[in-house]
């Protein structure tokens, strides 16, 4: 690195004193401008008159050609270097006596000559025998500064060596950095790093035309090549930085306002790259300045909108193209006659340099910032930042291990999701982030907690999920403690959130497990705050303690519902046949199949159990589907027995609408050879109000296949009249609760009366089940109903018992007579 450094203060000492040069060894300097671009090196030889004294600059303009003349009064073998780059052409002329010794042409398209030509071109004014005047010829593309100097032999191979250890230093880290970062591009696939490698590629090729590097890298072709299309080359490498942008700032942050942006600048710098024609026009400056506006002007509205949250990187990208952008804005300020020795080659490499190594450190810079904040996020949530449930469980076990009492206590926002549904996503994180701080404000004026990310933060507000969190209690469990924090959680979310002017107050469901009292690890304290967070807290209370009772319930339901599916493949169900009678007449009408589980070690289970359980579990469809099957098996053997003998199925609600449940009943009626009409699906109340909006297309599609379908536990639901008018059950089957005690009670017979009234003037037949007694019996025959079933009748029985009763029963005219006799 000093090495580099000192070549560089060598290399500018000799441009500060090129002037001193000229002076002190007695060489002459003049300028001539051909304005109208057609004078040949004979006629400039013969208008030296019109030469113009200067020093050892001479400035240029776009458009005309500039001759200088180097002239010496001493024989020496001293060589006119050019110091500076020029983008066009240059010509060297040896003259004797107005006549030409020797010539050479200087061109980034002329790739055949030695790469000392390229980087430092010269030509002799003496071969020690002869003094030579030197014409150096320059028609360049955009206005500059020609640097001359006049050196020795030594002295130039010395300033030769500088200038190719400067290149060959200054090339080899931009293509050892494209290397490393193509490499890093393959191996994590990344677009991003891909788009770095080109641009690093482009604007070290675009450097090297100008400065001579490539024709070191390269070979000839390729150089020349390079040359020919650098304009479209610098408005390749700027599509690249524009992709950059896009994959480091804009694609990582999902904001499609600004892709769209990306995509018209990238479309509007390529049809400059078709526009930039001929391939050496005059005017390609101009395509470079409008890409170059393009560019910029994309970077500052997209680094501008990202300033304040995240100013850090914002800043980093900004130190990073300030030296591209330095450099870049002197080459289109010169153009105005604003000239300073930046143009240097050294300086030039210097800049573009520390612009590709700026870049690297931004990429090492990033990917680090990325990998802290991936560590972080495996910790914290997302969209609040508030710790999750890795750090909850962590914070519990360090607890447990120094032995110290605390409580868990969890809250769930119930109107979080219907923020989201109605607002969206991203309303309902910054809703939420609002609330936590409140929340925050709230426990530390109580000084016993704040917020999640101060380090002296007594209590911490943990997120588990999309709408669970946490808060760990220090010290022995007081329900009075408890309280407090309900309290001030509750009046942080009972403010409500304005939607289109109306207030939805937001509710919470707290659950609440104490360590060592209820568990004593975290997991176990975790799953305690769970289930008492699903348990419905009692009276007005606001929270709900973790009780043993529910946990036995909770674990019981966890056994059933993963040995009710083994229950069905190893047929431990079974059904039991309730016999359902005329009641006018007292002879047998059919049966209702109810469902029965002995378990092994559970012993009977009864189905208002394991149905909910089978509900939530997913398990419903196959129980259905068991159901069905052994239910039609069996009425194919009873109908032998008793033609018109009619069953009736429960139907979980789940069920109703389920397509699969109509073409399995259609294969069974067939299979079996059964009339549609003598099997019933009976639907409770409640499922039937839950799928109003598909419930008359599916009794539509059940009295297709010619099923019937009774309402069932008709009473405990909330259907209206004209809701059942709409939808035309068969049946209508009053719930036994107002049957069992109808002889003594008044309002039972009330409504057993109006529901047979009613069901018979909406043409329903209706079936009262609960029968205890024959009172009951007599009633309900007075009511006009016409089917019963219950305990007074009978008892529900085993499939081979019913066969029985049934064979006893089919030729009793009067069943009733027959059972209280």
């Amino acid at each position: 690195m000093w090495l580099y450094m000192k070549h560089i203060v060598f290399y500018l000492f000799l441009l500060v004193s090129g002037q001193c040069a000229f002076a002190s060894q007695g060489y002459a300097i003049a300028q001539f401008t051909d304005t109208s671009n057609e004078l040949s090196v004979d006629n400039v030889i013969d208008r030296s008159a019109s030469f113009i004294p200067v020093g050892g600059e001479a400035k240029f303009v776009k458009g005309e050609t500039l001759w200088v003349k180097v002239s010496g009064t001493q024989y020496s073998n001293d060589l006119v270097a050019i110091m500076s780059t020029i983008e066009g052409t240059v010509k060297l002329y040896q003259v004797l006596s107005g006549k030409i010794v020797a010539y050479k042409l200087v061109s980034p398209e002329v790739a055949h000559l030695a790469p000392n030509l390229h980087i430092l071109p010269s030509m002799s004014l003496s071969d020690g025998q002869r003094q030579y005047d030197v014409y150096i010829k320059v028609k360049a593309k955009y206005g500059g500064v020609l640097s001359l100097d006049v050196l020795s032999e030594s002295e130039y191979r010395k300033a030769l060596n500088s200038r190719l250890f400067a290149i060959g230093v200054s090339s080899g880290i931009h293509y050892f950095i494209a290397f490393f970062v193509a490499l890093m591009a393959l191996f994590q696939l990344r677009k991003g790093l891909a788009v770095l490698t080109a641009y690093f590629v482009c604007i070290s090729i675009q450097t090297g035309v100008y400065s001579g590097a490539n024709n070191l890298v390269f070979p000839s072709e390729v150089a020349s090549y390079f040359a020919t299309y650098q304009s479209q080359i610098y408005l390749l490498s700027l599509i690249f930085a524009v992709l950059f942008l896009h994959y480091f700032m804009v694609l990582k942050r999902a904001e499609p306002r600004y892709i769209r942006l990306v995509n018209i600048s990238i479309w509007l710098i390529a049809a400059l790259i078709l526009l930039v024609a001929p391939l050496n026009a005059q005017d390609s400056l101009v395509f470079h300045l409008i890409g170059s506006l393009i560019c910029c002007l994309l970077y500052f509205v997209v680094l501008k909108s990202h300033l304040v949250e995240h100013r850090d990187e914002v800043l980093a990208l900004v130190l990073t193209w300030l030296p591209i952008f330095a450099l870049k804005a002197y080459i289109f300020v010169n153009q105005f006659g604003i000239y300073l020795p930046i143009d240097d080659p050294i300086v030039s490499h210097f800049l573009i340099t520390s612009h590709i190594v700026l870049l690297a450190f931004y990429l090492y810079w990033h990917d680090k910032n990325k990998k802290k904040q991936l560590l972080f996020y495996a910790t914290h949530d997302k969209d609040t930042g508030a710790p999750n449930r890795y750090m909850l469980q962590q914070s519990l076990e360090s607890l447990e291990k120094k032995g110290k009492e605390h409580t868990l206590l969890l809250f769930r926002p119930l109107v979080l999701q219907t923020i989201r549904l109605n607002m969206g996503w991203s309303f309902a994180n910054t809703h939420l982030k609002k609330l936590l701080s409140k929340v925050s404000e709230q426990l530390n004026t109580y000084g016993n907690a704040v917020t999640a990310e101060k380090t002296n933060s007594h209590t911490a507000i943990y997120r588990l999920d999309d709408s669970l969190f946490a808060i760990v209690l220090l010290g022995k469990f007081e329900l009075s403690q408890v309280e407090q924090f309900v309290c001030i959680l509750s009046a942080s979310f009972e403010d409500g959130i304005d939607f289109c002017g109306d207030l939805l107050v937001d509710q919470l469901e707290i659950g609440v497990a104490s360590n060592p009292i209820h568990a004593a690890s975290a997991d176990s304290l975790i799953q305690c705050a769970m289930q008492a967070l699903a348990a419905k807290p009692a009276g007005t209370h606001k929270w709900q303690l973790f009780d043993f009772g529910n946990s036995i319930v909770s674990q019981r339901r966890i056994k059933i519902a993963s040995a009710l599916k083994v229950a069905i493949e190893r047929e431990q169900l079974s059904l039991y046949l309730q016999p359902q009678l005329h009641l006018d007449s007292g002879r047998v009408y059919g049966a209702e199949a109810l469902l029965r589980w002995h378990h092994p070690e559970l012993g009977v289970v009864p189905p208002s159990e394991f149905i909910p359980i089978a509900e939530s579990s997913g398990i419903v469809f196959e129980l259905t589907e068991w159901v069905v099957e052994t239910g039609l098996k069996q009425q194919a053997e009873l109908v032998e027995l008793l033609a018109s003998h009619t069953l009736s199925l429960n139907i979980s609600g789940k069920d109703v609408g389920r397509k699969e449940l109509s073409v399995q009943l259609i294969e069974l009626i067939n299979q079996y050879a059964l009339s549609p009409i003598q099997i019933v699906l009976e639907v409770t109340e409640s499922a039937t109000v839950d799928n109003e909006r598909t419930l008359y297309d599916t009794l539509a599609d059940y009295r297709k296949i010619g099923l019937r379908v009774a309402i069932d536990d008709f009473g405990t639901g909330y259907s209206s009249l004209a809701y059942l008018s709409q939808l035309g059950f068969d049946k209508l089957k009053i719930d036994k609760r107002f049957v069992m005690d109808l002889e003594s009670s008044k309002t039972n017979q009330t409504i057993c009366k109006a529901t047979c009234d009613m069901a018979h003037s909406l043409g329903s037949v209706v079936v009262a089940e609960g029968i205890e007694s024959e009172g009951s019996y007599r009633q309900l025959q007075s009511y006009q109903c016409e089917i019963g079933q219950g305990y007074f009748i009978s008892r529900p029985l085993p499939f081979e018992e019913y066969k029985a009763w049934l064979q006893r029963m089919i030729d009793v005219e009067d069943v009733i007579h027959y059972l209280t006799s």
